[in-house]
């Protein structure tokens, strides 16, 4: 049907569609996709939420998705990220088994622009409680908004505008995603309803509660209307998991045998020469218990003092805090194999099974770890909107919002770590064949123990002592002017625009030894302040009983092990210290900062657009022609804060520690660009029921945060230079360039019933100025390598010392000889006195330093500095199928995606050069089966995401992807109608609890395995 305008009233599609929904309203910079005056549907339940959401489909311009409420109050998941994963294209990342953030046909959240009615949101999402024990010292940097912040109760409808239009604003390549929230003149009716939820987490303890409300006031003159929503939610939770800090990847060379392993070792499957080799720093079985408190609250207050007026205040507010303590139980791999097999991978060769004797014990530790976060977002906004005559409509916004993200612990800390531990670690064997890889140990404490062969308090002492503080805070401050001229042929959208954003971001962390990484006062810990514990006993999905055969392998021969996991030793991160730290002279406040970062990101953006929407008819076929063209400057500040590394020391076989120095420097850069965004967006009526289009668009997204930073950061190496270790260092690029996506867009729909249809599409984005990586070998800052090999060095030394002595030259054994070397009052014998145990080493981990001192050379950091060099294409199909069978009652809801780059990750690329690859891409597919009749609606809900590359580059000075493997999840919803005014329902998350599994460069080189579980959540909802 022809769009008409013999009169410019409420009837456009902002209008058309609040009154469709009952409470939901599109904002005007997004709500002018409309061709026809959409049909009125009476919202009934699941049926008629996909009906509406089919509606704004068929009638928007572009390609957009959309998800409407059943019912006020009522959204159709527990959480907006699991209820966007029904979108074809659209697939999210979990956190703690909920969905956090979304990626949009292959684009990850930095890439995605998200807006609350239409005002773009700013992000805050400092991601340290993720059950993996590595993210502790996580950063906040990204653009990404996280959508667990947002109770699902108080939000009507959200659109996913896949395709770029100059009425929306800039910043989704992927795609712009809108939610909305209530309106009361739209509604036009007294309305309130009320939740009552009871939440139960297999993996937490007990019932939590939530609740909710949400109601619409309008007076009798209907022009002036009130909307309040709030909720508040408790959840416990928790789960188990088994981590690897990092592989140390390397060429293998002829010589890496007898450095790998010792004298006379049993190997199976030696890699050859010049392969990559991926061997584990050492392996952790843990659990966390994590409890989370959200609070909303919206408020929308709308006015017309006269009756083409409209005047709209509302204020948003969300907090949501986490608590976490989490136990690890680990052991390191000092990589002195008796006998190793690996994997015969001919790409990336893995050990998988291996065993190592460690004379005197290594440590034995138990990482305990409080967490704490706090995330907040304030939002206010006003609204104008005037009808100056029927051609004329004048909108004016303006709003001013702020998110944060950070520590809620003790002196604002996000992680506080206590290690207690034992140099209990004798014999020690691992298998990594099996879907959780496990460990075994001969328990040997004949030298600092009570030497009666059993891990007991007794031979449990204080280790090390870590902090993170680490907060990210976002200031958006907008306003924006637009306007609609209506003729009887055409449509015009105009705009002007000015967005200001402040991003700071801090990060604060500390670390220090108290009896030492080599436990050289067990004991030390008062009675009362641990108990022994069995971190393995809590795994449900796997059995943890070690390495199978240890014993029967185990050195001395006869000695019998336990399992990793078996025997653990909890406590409280904070009281420890509170108890133990005196004892060496620390307290929380006073503990020695090694790691500092502060750096602000401003952003000014002026927009301006304009677009008109054209009517034709091509035969009997109406033709819609969107034409529109956005303008927008940028300008970019980047300040950062430096403190400047004085000295990198060598702290024992492959622990190092930065000293800082107690000042700080500001270095600014600035940057600026311009970008003309052009859009064109055609869609035919074939028929009544069949609808093609076709987009054209260029869009752009903004460099992440972090990348923009103006400062040099190092990382010590992970292990001594001398044995191949690299420091790495990263500075960031004020000057970067915005991503820009050229976008193609064909697809057809068919609309073949009330709340049936079919629709098939094909996109391609042609992307350049993706960031990429430029990397360079330089000093920074004048620090001298203490663990270098060069002649004249003390390391040189130590190692033609060792040689001579017949010794290996390991890690262990380098440090303890150069601690010898360089404190020769404390060791008037020379080399004569080292002592090639275990024991002896640990004495010198605690007692001694390598310091750098003058002769040394200046360490080379591998520096990477972001650089916007790399272009890319991404396409795929699209398909969708919903269908209901009469009046039957039972439907269906279909989605499959595919996604195809030529960005992909190679696994078999050289360690020393990084790699530019798309985080995110992967397939996808939804099934939802429906049964909804005579008050009773059934949903059975099936996820699939195929596996994808999670991360580039995971750090410590190594270049291993993260990949994320394949996930499924059935989630199962039962509501029935018990009357007009009362709803109850169960829910059933997770229903085969599927957990996470991530890995590196091969499948062997696994990072984190997560054992989750399922989630129920009893409902009640009366309106009235």
């Amino acid at each position: 049907m022809k769009k008409t305008h013999k009169q410019f009233n409420k009837t456009l599609l902002a209008s058309s569609i609040g009154v469709m929904l009952g409470s939901m309203t599109i904002t005007p910079a997004l709500a002018q996709e409309s061709e026809v005056e959409p049909e009125i549907i009476e919202v009934k339940g699941v049926r008629g939420s996909l009906s509406q959401s089919m509606n704004i489909k068929r009638q928007s311009s572009g390609v957009v998705d959309a998800i409407s409420a059943v019912d006020m109050g009522k959204f159709p998941d527990t959480n907006l990220a699991e209820s966007l994963q029904r979108i074809t294209g659209v697939s999210i990342n979990r956190v703690n088994g909920e969905g956090s953030e979304v990626t949009v046909r292959g684009f990850g959240g930095n890439f995605n622009l998200i807006t609350l009615n239409g005002r773009q949101m700013p992000a805050a999402n400092v991601s340290t409680i993720t059950g993996n024990p590595v993210d502790k010292g996580t950063t906040g940097s990204s653009r990404s908004f996280d959508f667990s912040n947002i109770a699902s109760e108080g939000v009507s409808g959200i659109e996913v505008y896949k395709t770029g239009q100059a009425s929306v604003p800039s910043g989704g390549i992927g795609a712009t995603i809108n939610i909305n929230t209530l309106k009361p003149l739209d509604s036009g009716k007294n309305r309130a309803s009320i939740g009552v939820k009871a939440v139960k987490d297999e993996s937490g303890d007990g019932v939590t509660p939530e609740l909710s409300g949400v109601t619409s006031w309008v007076n009798d003159d209907a022009n002036l209307g009130i909307s309040l929503f709030g909720s508040y939610q408790e959840r416990d939770s928790g789960s188990r998991h088994m981590s690897v800090e990092q592989y140390q990847l390397r060429e293998w060379s002829a010589t890496d045998i007898d450095t790998f392993t010792a004298p006379g070792a049993e190997v199976i499957n030696a890699p050859t020469v010049g392969q990559i080799v991926a061997i584990p720093s050492n392996i952790g079985l843990g659990t966390n218990k994590d409890n989370r408190e959200r609070t909303n609250l919206m408020l929308t207050v709308q006015y017309e003092p006269v009756e083409d007026l409209t005047l709209t205040a509302d204020a948003t507010y969300a907090k949501n805090e986490q608590n976490s303590s989490s136990l690890i139980d680990g052991i390191w791999f000092s990589q002195q194999f008796n006998s190793v097999e690996f994997d015969g991978n001919p790409v990336v060769s893995t050990p998988v099974k291996f065993s190592e004797d460690i004379e005197g014990g290594k440590d034995f530790f138990f990482q305990n770890l409080a967490l704490a976060t706090k995330d907040e977002l304030k939002s206010f906004g006003f609204n104008a909107d005037y009808y100056v005559n029927d051609s004329l409509n004048l909108r004016f916004d303006a709003a001013s919002s702020q998110a944060t993200s950070g520590g809620n612990g003790p002196l604002g800390n996000n992680a506080i770590r206590f290690n207690l531990a034992g140099a209990t670690a004798g014999w020690q064997a691992a298998d990594f064949t099996s879907d959780i890889p496990q460990a075994s140990i001969v328990i040997d404490d004949s030298v600092k123990g009570n030497n009666n062969g059993i891990f007991d308090k007794a031979d449990v002492g204080s280790q090390v002592v870590q902090t993170d503080k680490s907060n990210q805070e976002t200031d958006v401050d907008q306003v924006r002017f637009d306007g609609t001229f209506v003729s009887d042929n055409y449509t015009v959208d105009f705009g002007v625009g000015y967005l200001s954003t402040e991003m700071r971001q801090t990060r604060e962390s500390t670390s220090e030894a108290l009896g030492g990484w080599g436990i050289d006062a067990p004991g030390d810990i008062p009675e009362g302040l641990f108990q022994r514990v069995c971190t393995a006993c809590a795994f449900e999905d796997h059995d943890i009983s070690g390495v199978e055969g240890a014993d029967a392998n185990a050195l001395p021969a006869g000695s019998t092990t336990i399992a990793l996991g078996s025997v653990s030793f909890s406590g409280d991160p904070v009281e420890l210290l509170r108890e133990v730290g005196p004892l060496y002279g620390l307290s929380l406040e006073t503990l020695p900062i090694n790691g500092f970062d502060n750096n602000i990101i401003e952003e000014d953006i002026l927009s301006a657009y304009a677009e008109i929407d054209l009517y034709y008819e091509v035969g009997d076929m109406p033709l819609s022609i969107v034409a529109g063209l956005r303008y927008e400057k940028t300008d970019v500040t980047s300040t950062s804060n430096q403190i400047v590394p004085l000295r990198i020391v060598w702290e024992s076989d492959n622990d190092f520690r930065t000293d800082l120095s107690e000042s700080s420097e500001a270095i600014s850069a600035e940057h600026d660009y311009s970008n003309f965004l052009p859009s064109l967006d055609l869609a035919l009526d074939v028929t009544d029921e069949f609808k093609a289009r076709l987009s054209i668009s260029k869009t752009l997204a903004r460099p992440a945060y972090n990348q923009l930073f103006n400062s040099t950061t190092v990382s010590a190496p992970a292990r001594p230079t001398a044995l191949g270790g690299i420091p790495t260092g990263n500075s960031g690029n004020a000057r970067l360039n915005p991503l820009e996506s050229t976008n193609f867009d064909l697809s057809f729909e068919y609309y073949y019933g009330e709340t049936s249809a079919i629709s098939l599409g094909y996109y391609r984005k042609d992307v350049k100025n993706f960031v990429g990586i430029a990397q360079t070998t330089l000093p920074l800052f004048g620090l001298l390598d203490p663990s270098s090999d060069s002649p004249g060095t003390i390391t040189a030394q130590a190692a033609a010392e060792l040689a001579n002595l017949g010794f290996d030259n390991n890690e262990r054994n380098l440090f303890t000889m150069s601690a010898i070397l360089q404190n020769p009052a404390d060791f008037p014998g020379g080399v004569s006195e080292f002592q090639n145990t275990q024991a002896f080493a640990d004495q010198v981990f605690s007692a001694y330093d390598v310091f750098p001192e003058a002769g040394d050379p200046e360490l080379n950091f591998q520096v990477t500095r972001p650089t916007s060099n790399q272009s890319a294409v991404i396409d795929g199909l699209e398909f969708a199928w919903q269908h209901f069978f009469g009046e039957s009652g039972f439907g269906y809801q279909f989605n499959y995606t595919l996604v195809d780059g030529d960005i992909g990750y190679d696994v078999g690329g050289a360690i020393s050069v990084d790699q530019f690859a798309l985080e995110g891409l992967s397939d996808t597919a939804n099934l939802v089966l429906i049964y909804e009749k005579d008050g009773l609606s059934t949903r059975i809900a099936y996820n699939w995401r195929d596996e994808f590359l999670s991360q580039v580059n995971r750090g410590f000075g190594n270049r291993n992807p993260v990949f994320v493997d394949t996930f499924e999840q059935v989630d199962i919803n039962v509501s029935y109608e018990i009357n007009e005014q009362l709803n109850v329902s169960l829910d059933i998350i997770n229903l085969t609890e599927e957990g996470q599994r991530q890995f590196g460069r091969s499948r062997n080189n696994v990072f984190f395995v997560q054992e989750a579980d399922r989630r129920f959540v009893l409902s009640a909802n009366y309106n009235f």
